[in-house]
């Protein structure tokens, strides 16, 4: 990713917490936010408006949290499975920042 510009990301906490927060703008440092944001291995899934939603991989396996507002957001943009959901932190963000 290389912006100019600061980049925000949209922090959605499974408990109904939003939050925002800066993002590194080198490629490396921004991987590690996000992972360290989900708690893990990151994967993106796409929203209208050019936006991603990143969660962890791994984030079903073993005891978990479902991310309502989260699920609700992909259920919204028919990004996700109508029987699927998103567990743990999600984050929002531009698409440009994965690219």
């Amino acid at each position: 990713m290389s912006l100019n510009s600061t980049v925000l990301a949209t922090i959605i906490s499974p408990n109904g917490g939003i939050d925002s927060a800066p993002l590194p703008s080198d490629d490396e440092p921004c991987l590690r936010e996000l992972q360290s944001f989900v708690g893990g291995c990151i994967e993106a899934v796409s929203l209208p408006g050019s936006l991603y939603i990143v969660l962890n991989e791994n984030g079903k396996d073993g005891p978990h949290m479902i991310n309502h507002t989260a699920t609700a957001i992909a259920h919204e943009a028919e990004a996700i499975m109508p029987t699927d959901y998103i567990a743990g932190v999600a984050v929002i963000l531009p698409q440009e920042v994965l690219q």
